[in-house]
């Protein structure tokens, strides 16, 4: 016996159903596997299509699809090892609006920050946040326009932070300049020496020194505080790490021609992280810092193409500018794996010449 018309299309109907499903489970299968090689990537779960048949008002039946409803306020869904420490963790970034900062907010909002405080005195910090949380699908970065040298400031942005989403557990002071000038130089029309400007080098440690150690201090001292209140004092290992600052230090710091007051200040966060994590894990907080090589930023583009071409590329082994995202994807493994201390050394194999 031949099947019925009606029949015939509800077998169809069914078989169409089938392949759907199978095709949402195989691209489910494929975001997973993407995942492990592009950890920023977020697979979320994709729900099965929902699909049934009503009969019209001619007696046919007609498929009615329902596609999943996404619940744009979760945070991503990644292997625990990438979102180690980071996930539903508020974070400070300062630098935020442009280069390596940049990258780190977008990375830390990639794997799941609770809320990402984005600190820059640019206004482009605004246009960053709405972009962030557009791609994140919920609302995770904020703006903060200041002065990074500014103690009031400071204060400001972890107190609102605090207010709002909870103690900051993650902070990444990055924002620095540059007022690069040889320490010495000799007039040729005077023959007289002319010395690097005393209130240049000030700047310059004030913004790349002082105010990134006072950013972590802050941070520390905010946690301290919390753990007291709830009756707890030193750090147990049995606990989780309470927090982690992550410095910028430079391949600079090693010394660099023409870099007198920016080499002094990326040197001298070294000696501020060593000394801030053996006295910060009393309170659980881990601090360390990460030395990048020239990076694709605004100011290693302010030295002009030329200049690059001849006094950078060729020193180091990849022959290119680092990408912003390289380097934050290092620190974030900073972050996340707690057996990592000290310095790391993110050059590209980075070897000046004499």
């Amino acid at each position: 016996m031949l099947p019925t018309d009606g029949n015939v299309l509800d077998s169809m109907l069914q078989c169409m159903r089938q392949a759907t499903e199978a095709n949402l489970r195989l691209q489910q299968d494929l975001l997973r596997s993407w995942t492990r090689y592009w950890p920023g990537f977020t697979a979320r779960p994709v729900a099965p299509m929902t699909t049934s048949t009503n009969p019209n008002e001619n007696g046919m039946s007609t498929m009615i699809t329902k596609a999943p409803e996404l619940d744009q306020q979760e945070a991503p869904q990644l292997p625990s090892s990438v979102y180690k420490n980071i996930r539903e963790k508020v974070a400070v970034v300062t630098g935020a609006a442009s280069g390596i900062g940049e990258a780190v907010a977008r990375e830390l909002a990639n794997r799941g920050a609770k809320a990402v405080m984005l600190v820059d005195r640019s206004d482009a910090v605004q246009e960053l946040a709405k972009s962030i949380n557009q791609a994140s699908g919920r609302e995770v970065a904020e703006a903060k326009l200041g002065d990074t040298t500014d103690e009031a400031f400071r204060k400001r942005v972890f107190n609102e932070a605090a207010e709002k989403h909870g103690i900051v557990t993650i902070c990444v002071p990055a924002a620095g300049i540059t007022r690069d000038a040889l320490s010495v130089t000799i007039n040729k029309e005077t023959g007289r020496a002319q010395i690097y400007p005393t209130e240049t080098f000030r700047q310059v440690t004030e913004v790349n020194l002082i105010a990134p150690i006072y950013w972590g201090i802050e941070m520390v001292a905010r946690i301290a505080e919390d753990r007291r209140q709830r009756g707890l004092k030193r750090w147990d290992p049995e606990e989780t790490i309470q927090g982690v600052v992550v410095f910028l230090g430079s391949v600079s710091s090693q010394g660099n021609k023409g870099q007198i007051s920016y080499a002094v200040a990326k040197a001298g966060l070294e000696g501020a992280a060593a000394t801030l994590t053996k006295e910060a894990i009393f309170h659980g907080v881990r601090c360390g810092i990460i030395h990048p090589g020239f990076t694709d930023t605004p100011m290693a583009r302010a030295l002009g193409q030329d200049f690059l071409d001849k006094n950078v590329l060729p020193y180091t082994q990849l022959r290119r500018l680092i990408k912003p995202e390289e380097i934050a994807d290092a620190i974030c493994f900073m972050i996340s794996n707690s057996a990592v201390s000290g310095e790391l050394w993110a050059d590209a194999g980075w070897h000046g010449p004499a």
